[in-house]
C-alpha cells in the first residue's frame, strides 16, 4: 500500500473514531501525495461534516465535484443542500450522483427522502428502476422502489415488486406487512 493510500484509509479511521484532528492531519498529507485525486477533499469533507461546518463541507465537495466525475461528491453535495433547506438543487445533485453510479446507497436513500418532503416521488422512480438493472436482488432498493410505486397510484405494479421481493427473500418481514395492509 502506498504512502498516499495508508494517510487517506488513517484519515477514514481517524474520523470514524471521532479524532478529526488526526483525521485532517492525515487527508492533508494524502493530498500533498496525491494532488490529483478528490478522495481527500472528500475526506476533509466528512470531517467538515462531522464539526457541523456546512460551508466549508459544501465547498469541498464543490471542489471534489470539479476534480474527478464522483458520485460521492455529488450526493455529499446533495446532502449539505438538503441540509441548508436548498431541496430543488439538492434533488439535482443526488441525480447527478446516480447517474454516474446507479447503486449509490447515500444518494438513493437521500433521494428518496426529498422524493417524499418535496412530493417528487414520480420524479424518482427512474433512478430506482436503473438501480435496480444493476442489481436486481437488492431487496431494500426493490422495497423502495415499490413503496414509491405503490404511493403515485400504482398499486398493481407495486405488489408485483413486493412480490418479487418474497421471491428473493421469502421471510422479508416488511414486505408482508406491507401486503397484508394492501389486502385488507
Amino acid at each position: 500500500m502506498s504512502d498516499y493510500q495508508t494517510l487517506k484509509v488513517l484519515g477514514e479511521y481517524h474520523l470514524a473514531l471521532g479524532d478529526t484532528l488526526k483525521a485532517i492531519e492525515c487527508f492533508e498529507g494524502a493530498m500533498e501525495l496525491n494532488n490529483e485525486s478528490s478522495e481527500p477533499l472528500l475526506g476533509l469533507a466528512a470531517v467538515s461534516i462531522f464539526a457541523g461546518d456546512h460551508d466549508g463541507a459544501l465547498s469541498l465537495y464543490m471542489k471534489a465535484a470539479a476534480m474527478e466525475k464522483s458520485a460521492r461528491a455529488h450526493a455529499g453535495i446533495g446532502l449539505v443542500l438538503a441540509e441548508q433547506g436548498k431541496h430543488d438543487e439538492s434533488f439535482t445533485h443526488f441525480l447527478t450522483a446516480l447517474s454516474i453510479n446507479p447503486v449509490d446507497k447515500v444518494a438513493l436513500n437521500c433521494l428518496l427522502q426529498q422524493g417524499y418532503s418535496t412530493e417528487r416521488v414520480e420524479e424518482i422512480l427512474p433512478a430506482f428502476a436503473r438501480a435496480l438493472e444493476e442489481d436486481e436482488t437488492d431487496t431494500a432498493v426493490r422495497f423502495s422502489y415499490a413503496t414509491c410505486l405503490f404511493s403515485t397510484n400504482r398499486k398493481d405494479e407495486s405488489i408485483a415488486e413486493f412480490n418479487k421481493i418474497l421471491r428473493l427473500d421469502p421471510e422479508h418481514k416488511a414486505t408482508k406487512e406491507v401486503l397484508t395492509h394492501i389486502a385488507a
